[in-house]
């Protein structure tokens, strides 16, 4: 037999060789300039990610950056633009302007937002007029928290400004939400307004004395809990409502069940029922379904849709249901057309909060990879451009071997076209 050997003299050469290599090759890996941390090797998800990002600036109003023409490309060939947002921020309105000026020369004919039918009428018929914030002030002081978002001065800028640029008499600002918190009474005094008879107005005075009640012990504790919108019963309300099918208008009984309706969603969400978040996605599914039909006879509709952006996904949610976006999804596939779907989200920033009924609102530090909800975004968070907004085509992303993703971040890749990161939000201001 072959006996291959080597003496201890080699022997200890070749280990000293192959420990020099080693050692070589560690300082290699860890060689490092002072004060800095050693960057750990991206993912393939990540790696996918730099492949598919764009910078993007605002400039006077108009997207710039070579993610410019991925928008603007993607815009024009929507009929339907879906906005996911966080809310109260000033920067989303101002990209969301941009989106009006580019959806307006294409025949921008309504804006459907996250309001109810009822303010969305207060705040249509203020465009144009000098007073328009004033009317919303004079609203929300006689009405506290009768209002969501519109109530701030961005979002109703922005709305204004998507209104007039549209250059159509016929444009629709869509509220298809439940009424907020706070306003049961404006209701009722909107129904007393359509004259109902006998009967009726007694049992909505009957109603409103409470409301008040229940509004001054809100405004004592500061807790919006006491409101009429959850403190009402149910059989009183089923027997208003009886009194007005037998002594009402159609205006009054209109608004009487968007009253309900929205009572019925705050109650079961205060229950920690999920049934409230079914509910509120068929209403807001019913009533964009009744603004387009109604819209339809009048001329073809080129939509933009904002919304905060877990209503807006494709598909299911992050809280399990079909919600408005992925029906407009689906309205947007039997007629042929395309839906936009974009997600402006922030990497930190400052939200704005409720601090209570009738209360002034707070202030609130946040790094949005740190929140429980959001902890899949850091891919996204980590890999932003410097200096500007970062977009992320996610469409490319589809239907290919990514590697490890998370399931919220493989759902956002499927249920949103294009992801928007904001290195810092910035709150926006209540009008006041």
């Amino acid at each position: 037999m072959f006996t291959h050997w080597i003496d201890d003299k080699a022997q200890m050469k070749i280990i000293r060789s192959l420990s020099l290599a080693v050692f070589l090759a560690l300082q290699l890996v860890y060689a490092q300039v002072p004060g800095e941390t050693v960057q750990p090797q991206p993912s393939a998800f990540e790696q996918k990610l730099r492949e598919v990002r764009y910078d993007l600036r605002l400039e006077n109003g108009r997207f710039v950056g070579n993610a410019a023409p991925v928008l603007e490309s993607a815009i024009a060939n929507a009929q339907y633009v879906l906005v996911g947002e966080d809310h109260i921020t000033r920067e989303i309105p101002q990209f969301t302007a941009a989106v009006c000026d580019i959806m307006a020369p294409q025949g921008l004919s309504a804006m459907a937002v996250e309001v109810g039918p009822e303010v969305a009428e207060f705040v249509s018929s203020s465009f144009g007029k000098p007073d328009r914030l004033a009317r919303m002030a004079a609203l929300t002081q006689q009405y506290p928290d009768s209002v969501a978002f519109l109530n701030i001065r961005q979002e109703n800028d922005l709305a204004a400004h998507c209104a007039q640029i549209a250059h159509t008499p016929h444009f629709g600002l869509w509220g298809l939400d439940q009424e907020f918190i706070g306003s049961a009474g404006w209701l009722l005094d909107q129904i007393v307004g359509t004259h109902p008879g006998p009967t009726a107005t007694t049992a909505i005075t009957r109603l409103k004395g409470e409301e008040q009640q229940d509004a001054l012990r809100a405004k004592e504790t500061g807790d919006p809990l006491k409101l009429f919108q959850f403190a009402a019963s149910d059989s009183e309300l089923a027997e208003v409502a009886a009194a007005l099918q037998r002594d009402g208008n159609s205006a009054a009984n209109a608004l009487f069940l968007e009253l309900i309706e929205s009572h019925e969603i705050y109650l079961k969400n205060m229950q920690g029922s999920p049934e409230s978040n079914n509910q509120r996605a068929r209403l807001l599914k019913r009533n964009f379904r009744l603004n387009l039909e109604k819209a339809i006879a009048d001329q073809p509709q080129k939509v933009l849709v904002k919304f905060g952006e877990w209503h807006l996904y494709k598909g299911f949610n992050p809280i399990h249901q079909r919600d408005l976006g992925n029906y407009i999804a689906e309205v947007a596939d039997a007629q042929g057309s395309t839906s936009l779907h974009i997600c402006v989200l922030g990497a930190k920033g400052t939200h704005r909060t409720s601090g209570g009924y009738a209360r002034p609102t707070k202030l609130e530090k946040f790094v949005m990879d740190e929140d429980h909800d959001y902890r899949w975004l850091k891919p996204a968070v980590e890999n932003q451009l410097l200096n500007a907004w970062t977009v992320y085509d996610l469409r490319k992303l589809r239907f290919m071997e990514l590697g490890p993703v998370d399931a919220d971040m493989e759902r956002m890749v499927y249920g949103y076209d294009l992801l928007v990161i904001v290195p810092e939000l910035t709150p926006a201001d209540p009008v006041q």
